[in-house]
């Protein structure tokens, strides 16, 4: 999970001028932890409720942050290069490879391929604080079902993830949201 901001304002400035707004980490990567019955409502990974959210399947559309979209993708080796091996970095014909598997290549404004969605992730999403929030209200009750006691919120861990997204909301100064997938 990574959670990401960028400051309203300068959002819409930058999109006016024909810029591409961003988006800032905060911090690196976050794991709140194993939690299936949370799985299942995120994404209905490990189960699924009639209340489960549905993976979005893709990544954002719009500009990731530099540290969310690192662990996303795998570079494409530039020609010069595919001799070598490097961590993180996939020969151009694997990568058409994993196209076929439906993984997305981002190609740069040359028309060259550059990245690829790493292999091994799946279910891509991301949720806003109150699609988050959500969640979290039928994580409560599905748990408490699960479990035969009362379960009003979260383990502390999920409950210090949606603090820090809305905290960086800034009272509405920011767009917040955390963008995840899961591993095979």
């Amino acid at each position: 999970m990574y959670v990401e901001y960028r400051n309203k304002k300068q959002a819409k400035e930058r999109d006016a001028r024909g810029e591409k707004p961003y988006w800032l980490a905060y911090g690196n990567r976050v794991n709140p932890g194993r939690n299936y019955i949370m799985f299942a409502i995120l994404a209905g990974v490990r189960g699924e409720y009639d209340e489960s959210f549905h993976p979005k399947g893709k990544l954002p559309k719009d500009m990731m942050s530099w540290t969310t979209a690192s662990d996303a993708f795998m570079h494409i080796y530039p020609k010069k290069h595919e001799d070598k091996e490097w961590e993180g970095f996939v020969t151009l014909e694997k990568a058409t490879k994993w196209e076929t598997w439906g993984r997305q290549i981002i190609i740069n404004e040359n028309g060259e391929p550059t990245h690829i969605e790493h292999p091994d992730w799946h279910s891509h999403t991301w949720m806003s604080i109150e699609e988050l929030k959500k969640a979290y209200k039928i994580y409560a009750k599905k748990a408490s079902k699960e479990w035969d006691q009362k379960i009003t919120k979260p383990p502390v861990e999920w409950m210090a993830l949606l603090a820090s997204m809305k905290a960086l909301e800034d009272e509405g100064e920011n767009e917040v949201r955390v963008v995840f997938w899961f591993d095979n």
